[in-house]
């Protein structure tokens, strides 16, 4: 499969809309709001440990498929499948997915410290959706090129991850109805993403 420029696109789309940091972020507003003087510091914690969730799965996802013998075309056909699914759960439901943390990780805890890490940055960021999802990108060329592709993806995606919880998230004020808006929108995006990479894994398993 060549690389091409449309291939990073979609992929920085689909890692993006995932992981959410807009949409997010507001939820991060109101678990925090009897903390906001700890806010950067949550931010912190929290994109160091999508980073290395994501990066992780970017750089070891395919060479862990190799080592169990998974053909990458059918789990790129299982990983479209599971990121079609979200997106369906996404666009009906108005809402992030079961698979992403759904309504459990936005419950107000009396404090945020411990929630941080489970269930916030896991799974409610970088949850088996999103990390799928990467995989699945890694594995979608050859050569190490869709491994390139992931790492870009999830890149744009920590980085936006600061602006989204305390830039975004301070001035955007969203109603619960433009937040399901939104989430939709997301959902469409993601199904039209996932079964684009069933699409792609079916032509590479008849072409392996």
């Amino acid at each position: 499969m060549e690389v091409d420029l449309n291939f990073y696109i979609q992929s920085i789309v689909a890692v993006v809309v995932i992981t959410d940091p807009v949409t997010r972020g507001i939820f991060f507003r109101q678990l925090t709001a009897a903390e906001p003087e700890r806010r950067v510091e949550f931010v912190r914690r929290i994109t160091i440990v999508v980073a290395v969730t994501l990066f992780g799965a970017a750089l070891v996802g395919r060479e862990l498929l190799d080592l169990l013998g998974i053909n990458l075309g059918a789990f790129g056909v299982a990983g479209g499948l599971v990121v079609t699914l979200m997106g369906f759960e996404m666009l009906f439901g108005g809402e992030p997915s079961r698979a992403q943390g759904g309504k459990e990780s936005r419950e107000q805890p009396e404090s945020f410290d411990g929630s941080v890490v489970v269930p916030y940055a896991i799974p409610f960021i970088a949850g088996p959706g999103a990390i799928t999802t990467v995989i699945t990108i890694a594995a979608s060329a050859d050569n190490g090129e869709g491994t390139i592709v992931a790492l870009v993806a999830v890149a744009v995606a920590v980085a936006l991850l600061p602006v989204g919880h305390l830039l975004v998230a301070k001035y955007l004020k969203l109603s619960e109805q433009a937040e399901s808006v939104v989430t939709k929108i997301g959902g469409l995006l993601i199904t039209t993403i996932g079964i684009q990479l069933m699409l792609s894994g079916i032509q590479r398993f008849f072409e392996g």
